[in-house]
């Protein structure tokens, strides 16, 4: 891996750069056309090559015009046409574009096909109707052997549509191309390593950064974090690689994710719509975004995106099933993830309370009540998110349901990586040297978030937050009879208030049966 520290000079390739250039090519190929001649009358040939100036020139509302003119006086002009697609094309008006290219392959040539089919590719790519160029490219790659303009914008377009089998099988034949193409190298490695495949994804980065450091290759580095689950390291590498470069395809998507990841929500809404800014078509950035929106009752917001996520990939289960619960008024399922699963017996400890006289003993609620047992440190900033709500219910069941917050290490102490929420608000604290000083922690997390609810505080050695798995934060329902009865980390999209206070509701509602 690199060091972050080294300063490297910028590279001289930029991937997305490519794409550019084949767009910018989509003019010099359909002006290909014109060298085909038809027997036309005078008139109509006038006003084609008056079009031909006019598009020459740079201007492109003038020739459209003229084109339309050809095209009134002669339909069958394939030359016009296809110029006129160009054209539209340019000016960003991407579905006339593809109706012109579409009616003109009707007529072409078969020399002029080709060019055609590239053509109107393109203008279904830049439109974002991803599923129509790959498809579209797809057909040109199994007839013709395709450029590798082509080839690397079909890659592009499974790579878009989470197909990273085709890529892996599409690039691999063209790895020893020159060292100074860091395209394919930049877009195997990341087939590779969301495929699952890091080593062989790792392989291609190294290549990549052996150049020098680059956007391309902090990507690379990035997701290979996010695939471990080193989130904060996944952080800094997208960081870096947006500092680079921030308009690589996908790279905000990912950003977002990292940051979710880390619980920095808000941040993580920014990336996601950036990278909805530039590509409106980003699977993840509209699933991504959709879920947050919706597990905040915003689902006026989520339905279109969610609605995006589910035409770009017809086949994606979550974004179906995130709809559905949308269309009816619902977030989206909260997922138990580790932990100690729901229906075990409730591992036992007795740890000091923190302000308060004697000990707790989980064993002295059996047969009595059920326990929430919330673990979090004022560091994390996905537990201090969640104070307000878990107030609301200790305020609403304390009566009939006991709450403690244990208190654990610090998620993020000073001196490691910090999180974005943390930098943001200026929340910092040192690691408990001692379990006196750790209660001074506790303290200052009671009084910062107002928590209602009594503290115990785990021992130096963790015990009890391992036994529970409940770093950096979780909450759990303990029945009356000692078992779990929910489990749930507090993350953004994992935790769901309404969905514990169900689980509150239904264990009282045993108790009562049971009379």
């Amino acid at each position: 891996m690199m060091n972050r520290s080294r300063s490297l000079p910028p590279p001289k390739f930029h991937f997305p750069k490519r794409l550019l250039h084949l767009a910018f090519a989509c003019a010099g190929l359909v002006m290909l056309l014109t060298a085909l001649a038809w027997a036309q009358a005078s008139q109509v040939d006038q006003s084609f090559t008056h079009a031909l100036e006019l598009h020459r020139s740079g201007d492109l509302k003038g020739a459209a015009r003229e084109y339309r003119a050809v095209l009134a006086a002669d339909p069958t002009r394939v030359d016009a046409r296809s110029n006129l697609g160009a054209v539209l094309a340019n000016m960003g008006r991407y579905a006339e574009a593809i109706e012109q290219y579409r009616l003109t392959l009707r007529a072409a040539p078969p020399a002029a096909a080709v060019h055609l089919r590239v053509n109107l590719a393109l203008a279904y790519y830049k439109s974002f109707q991803i599923v129509e160029a790959r498809d579209e490219l797809s057909r040109l790659y199994a007839e013709h052997s395709a450029d590798l303009n082509a080839t690397m914008l079909l890659a592009d377009c499974h790579l878009r549509l989470g197909e990273y089998k085709q890529v892996i099988e599409l690039l691999t034949p063209l790895e020893p191309e020159p060292s100074n193409n860091r395209a394919i190298p930049y877009m195997l490695g990341m087939a590779y390593i969301r495929d699952g495949q890091v080593a062989a994804g790792q392989q291609r980065l190294d290549r990549i950064l052996r150049d020098g450091d680059s956007a391309e290759g902090r990507f690379l580095l990035a997701t290979g974090f996010l695939m471990a689950k080193d989130f904060p390291s996944a952080v800094k590498a997208f960081a870096r690689a947006i500092e680079l470069n921030p308009n690589l395809p996908s790279l905000q998507s990912f950003y977002g994710m990292a940051l979710l990841a880390t619980g920095d929500a808000d941040a993580a809404a920014q990336a996601f719509r950036n990278e909805l800014a530039a590509n409106p078509n980003d699977y993840d950035a509209n699933f991504q975004l959709a879920s947050i929106l919706a597990h905040r009752r915003q689902f006026e917001a989520a339905l279109p995106l969610l609605g995006r996520a589910v035409e770009v990939r017809p086949g994606a289960a979550e974004a179906r099933a995130a709809l559905s619960n949308a269309l009816q008024g619902k977030g989206p399922p909260s997922v138990s993830t580790g932990g100690v699963r729901i229906g075990a017996m409730a591992p036992g400890f007795t740890l000091a309370w923190h302000g308060l006289p004697g000990r707790m003993a989980l064993s002295e609620f059996r047969g009595r009540k059920p326990v929430v047992l919330v673990f979090g440190s004022y560091t994390c900033p996905n537990f201090r998110s969640q104070a307000g709500a878990l107030n609301a219910l200790y305020d609403k069941y304390h009566d009939q349901v006991a709450f403690a917050l244990i208190y654990i290490r610090e998620a993020h102490s000073a001196g490691q990586w910090q999180s974005t929420m943390n930098e943001r608000e200026g929340i910092t604290m040192q690691p408990a040297r001692d379990i006196s000083e750790k209660h001074g922690h506790a303290g200052v997390c009671l009084r910062k978030l107002k928590i209602r609810f009594p503290a115990a505080v785990d021992g130096l050695d963790g015990k009890v937050e391992t036994a529970y798995e409940g770093w950096p934060s979780r909450a759990y329902l303990v029945s009356a009879d000692g078992r779990i009865a929910f489990n749930r980390r507090l993350g953004e999209l994992d935790f769901d208030p309404a969905e514990l206070e169900a689980a509150i509701r239904k264990e009282l509602s045993k108790r009562v049966a049971r009379r």
